[in-house]
């Protein structure tokens, strides 16, 4: 069904471009023919389907492997049979016209999933405006086709009724992506991203999927949703504003199988409060002083748990050792990670690997000449005998090191030459191979901190990147571990597809 069209002419190089824009209900598919440099478009066509799903179709005949009332994304897994039933039918529609088949691109998987979540969350189809844009370098050709309302099992035959979308399917390019989102409602929202390419792309190791909500909050609130399904009994509550306070807190939620869901300093975001009830937690620990997390707060917390505690202290490391405390106070922690308080990529990437073996990360003025009183009265109470020591002596002064030896501690250190090489050696160190790895981006915090929770308590290592490519160490490590499913953490602006894309910087 047209609601509405118009054809316009625009200016394009050597004369005029002809643009059929058409409203659609349910179905439109786009195309997108490059220069030969491939770096900006020299025709736009927008086809008119007239077509829409009938009501039976709607969310039926799928595997069962999604769930409309979990905000849409997965941590790993959800929708993968449904996109490979889509894969699988376009590749027999292709093979029925003597064509080649499409291969699975990771990049454009990521980029095509990316938009049928935000289509689904807009309970709105349409196409990404300047989708071509996000394609990885070297394509020849592009398009899109974008769909709503239909069955997994339906979609295909519906597209290929349709002339714009046939031609899309049966087309020269060599590449697809395939996304499949589910909205409240229960209304399924497609996208086929194709792209045409004389090389073929990198190979991710394992399947990769992406949580992301539309801020940082929303983020924090869709990893936990991910990561415990089932609630959790701990959680703990930090700044997403800052990071000095959340880092501790982040090794110790995965230690207690708990999530860090992030708040700001006045206010409980509504994605966390409605994530909160949903866990149920019988404790909320409060990360920070006033200053940091306002007792306003505490008070909106107190409403959904029995018990909701501040832990903080003077400074970002006393507040960091009162809350080691808290956590490993009558237990003891044989083992303790060091990590500087003045930086966050080593103490995120740290709060996984001590999880796993059951060890708070606790900050530590790293440039200082020598170890101070304050951790060593730490370390003494938590009946310590061994300390690692993450990042060079530019994060942590060999100093401290000398300190800690001399105090009959067994010291070991894990640095690499940057934060990235030294989150892979963390990670190679603790866990050689992982059937899960999540990836964050090594220039911000906010993701990695409740990603880093959740990796903590699902066993997994955190890796850093770079926003539009994986560091030469990172994508070592990730192909020695081997990992069936790569989790990125975060929205396009964080990390691009082409880390989805497995694209070595």
């Amino acid at each position: 069904m047209t609601t509405g069209g118009a054809v316009c002419d625009l200016p394009g190089s050597g004369g005029t471009v002809k643009t059929h824009f058409v409203v659609a209900a349910v179905l439109t598919a786009l195309l997108v023919v490059p220069s030969v440099t491939a770096t900006a478009a020299t025709e736009v066509v927008e086809l008119e389907p007239g077509l829409e799903a009938p009501t039976d179709f709607r969310a039926a005949d799928t595997t069962g492997s999604f769930d409309a009332s979990s905000t849409l994304l997965p941590t790993a897994g959800v929708f993968q049979s449904e996109r490979a039933l889509i894969l699988q039918q376009t590749n027999a529609l292709r093979a029925q016209n003597g064509l080649a088949p499409l291969r699975l691109n990771a990049a454009l998987n990521d980029i095509a999933q990316d938009w049928s979540v935000q289509q689904a969350r807009a309970s709105t189809m349409s196409h990404r405006p300047n989708f071509h844009f996000l394609y990885p370098a070297g394509w020849s050709r592009a398009s899109e086709n974008v769909a709503a309302g239909y069955s997994p099992s339906s979609v295909v035959n519906a597209w290929a009724g349709s002339a714009g979308h046939r031609a899309n399917l049966l087309s020269n390019s060599t590449d697809i992506g395939i996304g499949v989102a589910v909205s409240s409602t229960g209304r399924l929202y497609y996208t086929q991203n194709f792209g045409r390419y004389t090389t073929a792309p990198p190979t991710p190791p394992g399947d990769v999927n992406r949580i992301s909500g539309r801020d940082r909050f929303a983020t924090s609130a869709q990893i936990s949703t991910r990561s415990f399904p089932n609630g959790a009994s701990t959680v703990y509550v930090a700044s997403g504003l800052n990071y000095p306070d959340a880092v501790s807190a982040a090794a110790l939620a995965g230690a207690v199988n708990g999530p860090l869901l992030l708040v700001s300093t006045s206010s409980v975001p509504a994605s966390i409060l409605t994530e909160l009830r949903r866990l149920d937690p019988d404790r909320i620990i409060v990360a920070g002083s006033a200053s940091v997390v306002s007792d306003s707060v505490l008070a909106t917390l107190r409403t959904v748990a029995p018990r909701v505690d501040r832990v903080a202290g003077a400074s970002r490391y006393d507040t960091s050792a009162q809350l080691v405390l808290d956590a490993y106070g009558a237990s003891g922690a044989p083992t303790v990670y060091l990590a500087t308080g003045t930086g966050y990529a080593d103490a995120l990437a740290a709060g996984p690997a001590a999880a796993s073996v059951d060890a708070p990360v606790l900050l530590v003025p790293g440039k200082a000449e020598a170890l101070d009183d304050g951790t060593l009265a730490v370390l003494e109470a938590l009946r310590t005998t061994r300390v690692v020591i993450i990042g060079s002596a530019v994060a942590i002064s060999d100093g401290i090191e000398a300190g800690l030896v001399t105090s009959g501690f067994t010291v070991s250190r894990i640095a690499g030459t940057d934060r990235f090489q030294t989150a892979a050696r963390i990670a190679s160190a603790h866990f050689p191979t992982a059937e899960r790895s999540y990836i964050a981006t090594g220039l911000n915090f906010a993701d990695a901190l409740s990603g880093g929770a959740a990796a903590g308590a699902l066993g997994a290592p955190l890796l850093t990147v770079m926003p539009g490519c994986v560091p030469s160490s990172a994508h070592a490590t990730l192909r020695a571990q081997d990992p069936d499913d790569l989790i990125l953490l975060g929205g396009l602006n964080a990390i691009s597809p082409t880390v989805a894309g497995f694209y070595r910087c």
